[in-house]
């Protein structure tokens, strides 16, 4: 999530000690009470969406279902999916006319899929945002103030008066912001540095990130920095990130996958069981399928939000497989919530700088401009950078050039930056035909 957090957005004292204690809780109860407080949640968030929000109502009437149509989570197939093209088809429609009462913030996303979206997360939600991570990292032994690292490009990008540091420090938070943009052999010394001043306990980050950052101080010759775990975030964490993470830091890595919609949250445990977050919002499985080698079963994550009453998300199809057992699996971690075996289709190249950095977070990019239907950036050597752009209405020069400040911000000035307007049908592919937002030719080490 490209969220730049703000403790006002957050800070609701109350709210987030009541959901904590709920919580604690659900994560240990018998399936069947488990099932019951998501059909209790679903409720409300049905009763939100038929009276308020005007896309569901009218889907409602149009296949002639009432509220009371829907008493559980079997009765939600009788609803479509919802598809990211719809999302941004619909716009306004998926918010609710009576969502200012819920104090709801607009944020705006690309994600990897390079397309902008513009989501409302209400109070509740952000409340949701908060507890959930605070559960899922004390499961490493986080307890709330414990000093924590963080890596990431959006916070920098936010702040022209920081320019090219490499590091911020948050007194109020207790966080160490790390740029994400600067990482490379020629930082290393500087972040090691910023690491030891501040001494935080944990380190969260893209998957990339980190395994880019555990490479440059391996080769750096650092060898005295060490976590109590590392949090990876946002992108498919293969066995060669978690490796160099987990022999760089002497800690373990625990994987999560989400996105800021708020409709699925899976995470990782210390026994490195993958659990669903059942009680943050309710994930089906469609298209299930078993690949070739018979071992290996795929479904397609399908998410239901259970708090975000100013724009709750009803069967909304996430675009991303998960990895799920044969038969059902318990953890000897004792939590009940489910468990699921991987997380696919997540996984974005880096952008390699003629300095040497990496970047692994170009997606966000778009965010700092406008008239962006579709942005993608294939690296075609060490200092060419082509950049795909299907624009609409309001791209125009300045967006351009606003576009090309924020990539040279960066990437660095010795990159050369070309921009090209596009056709949606010129979009570029991999040779599996997926559509990747970034693709670079450039390997590590070349």
């Amino acid at each position: 999530m490209a969220i730049d957090f703000r403790i006002r957005d957050f800070f609701y004292p109350v709210g987030i000690y009541r959901l904590r204690r709920t919580f604690e809780r659900t994560q240990w109860l018998p399936p069947e009470e488990l099932r019951a407080y998501q059909e209790q949640r679903l409720a409300v968030i049905i009763k939100q969406a038929y009276n308020h929000v005007p896309y569901y109502h009218h889907l409602f009437e149009k296949l002639g279902l009432r509220p009371s149509d829907i008493r559980g989570i079997d009765d939600l197939k009788k609803l479509p999916l919802l598809s990211k093209d719809t999302v941004r088809r619909e716009g306004a429609n998926l918010l609710a006319d009576n969502s200012a009462r819920y104090r709801p913030i607009v944020y705006k996303t690309s994600g990897t899929s390079g397309t902008p979206m513009d989501l409302y997360l209400d109070k509740n939600a952000r409340i949701l945002e908060f507890v959930y991570y605070w559960r899922y990292w004390s499961w490493a032994g986080y307890k709330l103030g414990d000093r924590f690292a963080e890596l990431g490009s959006f916070y920098f990008l936010q702040r022209d008066y920081l320019g090219e540091e490499v590091s911020s420090w948050q007194p109020h938070l207790r966080r160490l912001m790390l740029n994400s943009g600067r990482i490379g052999i020629l930082h290393a010394k500087e972040m090691a540095a910023a690491i030891r001043k501040y001494r935080p306990r944990f380190l969260k980050g893209l998957a990339s990130a980190v395994y880019f950052l555990a490479l440059c101080f391996k080769e750096a010759g650092i060898t005295d920095l060490s976590f109590r775990a590392i949090f990876s975030t946002s992108e498919v964490l293969t066995p060669q990130y978690r490796a160099m993470a987990e022999s760089v830091f002497n800690c373990p890595v625990l994987d999560s996958y989400g996105h800021m919609e708020g409709a699925v949250a899976i995470s990782q445990c210390m026994q490195s069981g993958y659990h669903i977050n059942s009680d943050y919002g309710l994930l089906e499985f469609n298209n299930i399928k078993s690949l070739e080698d018979g071992k290996t079963v795929l479904g397609r994550a399908v998410g239901t939000s259970l708090y975000n009453l100013a724009m709750p998300f009803i069967r909304y199809d996430v675009g991303d497989d998960i990895e799920l057992f044969s038969e059902p699996k318990s953890c000897p971690c004792g939590r009940t919530i489910p468990l699921v075996k991987a997380v696919h289709g997540r996984s974005e190249d880096a952008i390699v700088t003629p300095d040497g950095r990496f970047i692994t977070s170009m997606f966000i990019v778009p965010e700092f401009t406008e008239g962006i239907r579709f942005v993608q950036f294939i690296q075609e050597t060490k200092t060419n950078l082509r950049i795909n752009v299907v624009p609409d209405e309001a791209w125009d020069d300045k967006q351009q050039e606003k576009l090309s400040y924020c990539v040279k911000r960066l990437v660095g000035k010795n990159m050369n930056v070309f921009i090209h307007r596009i056709m949606p049908d010129e979009i570029v592919t991999d040779v599996s035909g997926k559509i990747r937002t970034v693709i670079s030719s450039v390997k590590v080490g070349s």
